[in-house]
């Protein structure tokens, strides 16, 4: 009898799991920075449905996290709102460890 037993389902299940949770994380912080950044252009209601969704959205085609910082750059400055990207790098750790705090709490018994 092998001493341990390998589960090829539950490996894939779990590999899964993981994948699954990455992705929402990841949609959701974009996500969050996206409404961020539209709130900091001054953008509402519509426009700012419209500005997060196409952040979101071409983050999902081509996940780039150095070509969704350089839009937001290259929109505030359009704006004339001075901002770097280490501000908003710091912005998106502060967003990352707010969900991942989150996410955590649903699973503490």
């Amino acid at each position: 009898m092998p001493m341990f037993s390998f589960d090829k389902s539950s490996c894939e299940k779990k590999l899964l799991d993981v994948l699954q949770s990455r992705f929402f994380i990841t949609a959701r912080r974009n996500k969050i920075l996206a409404k961020w950044a539209g709130g900091r252009l001054g953008y509402v209601d519509d426009v700012l449905s419209k500005y997060i969704k196409n952040m979101v959205f071409s983050y999902l085609i081509k996940p780039n996290d150095k070509k969704m910082i350089d839009r937001i750059l290259l929109d505030f400055k359009d704006a004339r709102i001075n901002m770097s990207e280490e501000a908003i790098r710091q912005k998106i750790k502060a967003i990352e460890e707010r969900i991942q705090v989150r996410s955590e709490a649903k699973y503490v018994d």
